[in-house]
């Protein structure tokens, strides 16, 4: 049945009011006939504030209010609610598959008009020296009025008494490289998630990300890296130095030779018990990218990457950086907090909608030279973004600790698990711009008191205790493995590094030993 049929979209008005999901999501103007975008306009201001739809008398009533009776009379509102007994003769799911697929063609109709409309408006100004900003007008146009999803508005929801509700069947963890990072998610990145590391400039936000993009792949995992500030090239390298343990400052010496070094690469995947993932780079200009281009870009390039019976899909999107992405809601507002977290929110919406996990940065307000701590006052439009994300990391490195290789990993916000404010030291080889859990320090309590410089026995006892049972639930060994050597990657010769030695910077309440992040002793009071 014909969707501009004037009788079909009278029964669409009926079943639209009739379901709060979909009630906000129509306009007016969808209607074709100007007495029923009158009548749907008072309608839907009725039904959002009352929860219901008018009845015929009170529909009258409002038309009253409204001095609206010379464009609306009685006999249209009659013979408009006299077709809402035509409902009966059709299922939900078909309504609901033509009234959406309607409204999503009505939209794009909408955003051609609007476009014409400014063209027209605008066709004295038009020159080939403004052509850029005139499509970028028209894009941002297209862009905020095609947004209409449907997908997930009939779902009946979860049963809590059903037992099959209770688990976690869409919150699965997947690790994301690091014992730290892994305890404060509660196991790790999960589809729909929204993680990110705040830092100053110059401190490694895009190193933090290129190094668990790096593990992730070598798990098997699928990973789209977008960058908005390096080029391809440079994140390639440095993601290659990373992987297959080539100095950086060497890394164009030893792919100059394009067919060996597929020869080593084919060799080196061999090699892994578990074969890497895919990992798809791309760079888009500063402040170009919209989420609703990315989302576009991501899609056709799964259905690119996808055979018949074997769909791709990625896991993990990695997004350098949130700061310089385009808020297509809002494009020429100076408002930062509302483009910081509009673009946050429009992210999560898209990781979850998608079922992939999103890992982003954001800059923080301080210099580099200043960033011994770090907490949520000094992070850009710290509220805004804080609502939104799942977890928040923030980076610490002063120019010391930097000089020393040297990094401060701090949970800020952490909605999945209580572990903001817990902080853990990292080293760094910038040599192959790698980054590894330090394994002579513990977790450090930022919240807490130290035990050794209160007096209060009372803090004592509690700080005493959270550690206590901090690490009883941490993951990792107990006991020390067994000394094994570092074994370098064998894509290429390296030498292998130096056995760590024992850090000067020791945790206030904890020391730890061996390998593992969370091999620990206390430490008397």
């Amino acid at each position: 049945m014909a969707s501009n049929n004037t009788f079909i979209q009278n029964v669409y008005y009926h079943y639209i009011l009739s379901e709060p999901s979909l009630v906000t999501r129509f306009e007016p103007d969808f209607f074709s006939a100007k007495p029923v975008q009158y009548a749907f306009k008072l309608a839907k201001d009725y039904a959002v504030k009352y929860h219901q739809a008018p009845t015929v008398d009170q529909l009258k009533q409002l038309v009253i209010e409204n001095n609206m009776q010379d464009i609306l009379q009685d006999d249209v509102i009659d013979v408009l609610y006299a077709q809402r007994q035509m409902l009966s003769q059709y299922t939900d799911e078909w309504l609901y598959d033509e009234t959406t697929n309607w409204a999503i063609l009505e939209n794009v109709k909408k955003s051609i008009v609007d476009a014409a409309a400014y063209l027209k408006l605008n066709q004295d100004e038009m020159e080939s020296g403004n052509a850029k900003q005139i499509v970028e007008h028209i894009k941002t146009m297209f862009n905020r009025s095609c947004v209409l999803e449907f997908s997930d508005d009939l779902e009946t929801g979860s049963d809590f008494w059903d037992a099959e509700s209770h688990k976690q069947k869409k919150l699965i963890r997947s690790s994301l490289g690091y014992d730290f990072i892994d305890f404060c998610l509660n196991g790790g990145g999960f589809p729909g998630a929204l993680i990110c590391f705040a830092g100053a400039p110059k401190t490694g936000k895009s190193l933090w990300l290129q190094n668990i993009c790096v593990k992730s792949v070598e798990k098997g995992e699928n990973n789209a890296y977008i960058t908005l500030e390096l080029p391809e090239e440079m994140v390639i390298s440095r993601m290659g130095a990373n992987m297959f343990s080539i100095p950086s400052l060497e890394y164009e010496k030893y792919t100059k030779d394009t067919i060996e070094f597929k020869e080593k690469m084919t060799s080196y995947r061999k090699s892994k018990l578990v074969k890497p993932g895919a990992l798809i780079v791309k760079d888009f200009p500063t402040s170009t990218l919209s989420v609703i281009e990315l989302e576009s870009y991501l899609l056709a390039k799964e259905e690119e990457l996808s055979t018949e019976g074997h769909p791709f899909k990625f896991k993990n999107i990695f997004i350098d950086y949130l700061n310089i992405m385009k808020n297509y809601r809002n494009p020429n507002s100076e408002n930062t907090y509302m483009k910081i977290k509009q673009i946050a929110e429009d992210l999560r919406a898209m990781g979850k909608k998608n079922g992939w996990c999103i890992i982003t940065a954001t800059q923080t307000n301080r210099s580099q030279f200043d960033t011994n701590d770090i907490n949520a006052s000094q992070i850009s439009e710290s509220a805004g973004l804080g609502a939104t994300v799942d977890a928040m990391f923030g980076i610490i490195a002063d120019a010391l600790m930097l000089a020393q290789g040297k990094y401060y990993l701090k949970c800020i916000y952490d909605r999945v698990s209580p572990q903001a404010n817990k902080k853990k030291l990292f080293d760094c080889n910038f040599n192959f711009l790698r980054i590894s859990e330090d394994i002579t320090e513990g977790i450090i309590d930022t919240a807490l008191i130290s035990p050794v410089d209160s007096s209060n026995k009372f803090i004592r006892g509690a700080a005493k205790q959270r550690n206590k049972i901090d690490q009883k639930f941490a993951p990792g060994a107990v006991d020390k493995p067994a000394d094994e050597p570092n074994q370098a990657h064998n894509l290429v010769d390296v030498v292998a590094p130096q056995a760590v030695k024992e850090n000067t910077i020791a945790s206030p309440f904890i020391k730890v030993k061996g390998q593992g992040l969370f091999d620990q002793n206390k430490t008397t009071v």
